[in-house]
């Protein structure tokens, strides 16, 4: 899903100034429960321009791509901590193959 862009002038909102490279993680009573992640704007800009990039690897295929390199993309996506394996048997069972 893309970005979905939304600019607050500097006197509504106090952000530090975060570096190239760098996001800051605004917390929420837990250091667990992130309520905002601050980038440095090049850096959104390269998020965005990688995330068109992708969606357009689709289109150049000319075929959408099979349900397990989507579920492989998700788990990698958002890795699951027993799902962070090397075996390649572990790998297979938790594709489905």
């Amino acid at each position: 899903m893309a970005l979905e862009r939304t600019t607050l002038r500097s006197d509504d909102v106090r952000a530090p100034k975060v570096p190239r490279g760098t996001a800051v993680i605004v917390t929420r009573y837990r250091d667990d429960n992130a309520k905002v992640a601050l980038v440095n704007p090049d850096d959104l800009t390269m998020l965005e321009e990688s995330h068109a990039l992708l969606g357009a690897i689709g289109v150049l295929e000319g075929e959408p791509s099979s349900g397990l390199a989507l579920k492989a993309l998700s788990l990698e996506d958002r890795p699951r901590e027993d799902a962070r394996v090397e075996d390649p048997e572990r790998i297979a069972a938790i594709l489905g193959l």
